[in-house]
C-alpha cells in the first residue's frame, strides 16, 4: 500500500506543478498525525499513564503546579513568534505569490495555522513515549529526539499503517524542502540578479530559476549527510530568528508606504545582528540548548525580543527621515493595484 501511495505521490508531482502532491503530503501526514493521536492514547491507557510514566522515570509528578509561572512568557513569546515565521517562509510566500485568484489567497492563507495544529498534536508525542517502553528506550539509548515520533509509531501501530506513516514523514520532509528550493530559486533570480541584469529575457530567467533550485536540492541533500542530525535543530531555531525579522519590510510595508525603506533595512539588520547575539549568549557561545532568553517579566524567545529590537530601530530611524524631509512615494499606481486584485 505504501508504494502505491508513493507511486500516486510521484505521478501527481507532474500535475499542476506541486499543488496535487502537495495535497496529498497534508492528507497523509494529518492522517497520520490524528489516527497516532487517538488510537496511541487509547493503547496505552490514556494520557494519565504517559503522566504517570514521566513521574516513574523523573522521580516525581508532572503538574502545572510544579512548572514555573514565569514560563508562561516563554510560551507566549514562542506562539507568537511562530505565527509569524508561519507567513514569512519562502514557501508560504510562493505560495501566495501562484494563487490564482483572490478567493484562493485567502483560503490558501487562513488555512496556513492548521499546520500549528499539526504540531501541538506532535509535540504530545513527547508524552506519549514514556509510556511505550520499547520506543522510550530506543530514544533514550541513541540519544537521539528525532526517533521519538517514528519509534513510537513502529511500537504501538499495525505494521500496514506504519509503511503509510512512515512514508508520510518521508513525503512531509521532501515536498516542502522542494518548493523552498523553487522558492529560493526564484526570489533569487527575480529581486537578486535581474537587479544587475534587468533586459535578461524570461526564458533565460526561467531557466537560471531551475539551475538554481537544483542547486539548492543538491546542498540540501549533501547537508543531510554532512552535517550532524542535532544541528538541524540548532538551524531551525535560529531560521525563526531571522526569518522574524522580515516582518517590517514585508507584512508592515504591505499595509502602509510609510515606512523609510533605509530604516527598514537598518531594523532588519540589526534584529537579525542581536538575535544572533542574544542566542550565543545564552547559550554560552555553544550547542543551542534553549531558545529563550531570561528576561525580568520572565523567559522570552530570541525571535520576539529581536524584533522589538527590529521595530524600534525602523520607527525611530522613519521618525528621524521625516525630520529631515523624507516623505512617501507611491510607485504603484491605485488603479494598477485595483487591477491587480481584481
Amino acid at each position: 500500500m505504501a508504494f502505491l501511495i508513493l507511486a500516486a505521490f510521484t505521478f501527481t508531482s507532474g500535475l499542476r506543478g506541486a499543488t496535487l502532491s502537495a495535497v496529498l503530503k497534508d492528507v497523509l501526514i494529518f492522517l497520520t498525525v490524528i489516527v497516532s493521536i487517538i488510537v496511541i492514547p487509547i493503547s496505552i491507557g490514556g494520557f494519565n499513564n504517559a503522566f504517570s510514566a514521566i513521574a516513574s522515570v523523573k522521580g516525581s509528578a508532572l503538574t502545572y503546579e510544579t512548572l514555573n509561572p514565569k514560563i508562561a512568557t516563554a510560551f507566549l513569546s514562542l506562539a507568537l513568534g511562530s505565527s509569524f515565521a508561519l507567513y514569512l517562509y519562502p514557501h508560504s510566500i510562493n505560495g501566495s505569490l501562484r494563487a490564482e485568484s483572490e478567493k484562493n489567497l485567502k483560503l490558501s492563507i487562513s488555512l496556513l495555522p492548521l499546520y500549528g495544529v499539526g504540531l501541538a498534536l506532535l509535540a504530545l508525542f513527547g508524552i506519549l513515549i514514556y509510556a511505550v517502553p520499547q520506543a522510550f528506550n530506543l530514544v533514550k539509548l541513541t540519544n537521539n529526539g528525532q526517533l521519538v515520533v517514528p519509534s513510537l509509531i513502529a511500537s504501538t501501530l499495525p505494521d500496514w499503517f506504519v509503511g503509510i506513516a512512515l512514508l508520510g514523514i518521508f513525503i512531509g520532509g521532501m515536498v516542502p524542502a522542494a518548493i523552498m528550493a523553487i522558492a529560493v530559486a526564484n526570489l533569487l533570480t527575480r529581486n537578486v540578479i535581474k537587479e544587475f541584469r534587468p533586459n535578461m529575457n524570461p526564458r533565460r530567467e526561467t531557466s537560471l530559476a531551475k539551475w538554481i533550485s537544483a542547486i539548492f536540492k543538491f546542498l540540501a541533500l549533501a547537508f543531510v549527510f554532512v552535517v550532524p542530525a542535532t544541528y538541524a535543530v540548532q538551524l531551525q531555531l535560529l531560521g525563526g530568528i531571522i526569518i522574524t525579522q522580515l516582518l517590517p519590510v514585508t507584512f508592515i510595508s504591505l499595509y502602509t508606504n510609510k515606512i523609510e525603506p533605509r530604516s527598514a533595512l537598518a531594523g532588519a539588520i540589526i534584529g537579525l545582528i542581536s538575535g544572533i547575539t542574544l542566542t550565543l549568549i545564552a547559550n554560552n557561545f555553544g550547542p543551542l540548548t534553549t531558545s529563550v532568553y531570561p528576561t525580568p517579566i520572565g523567559s522570552i524567545i530570541y525571535s520576539a525580543i529581536a524584533l522589538s529590537i527590529n521595530l524600534v530601530v525602523t520607527f525611530v530611524g522613519t521618525a528621524i527621515a521625516l525630520a529631515l524631509g523624507w516623505r512617501p512615494a507611491m510607485k504603484v499606481k491605485e488603479e494598477e493595484l485595483t487591477k491587480v486584485v481584481s
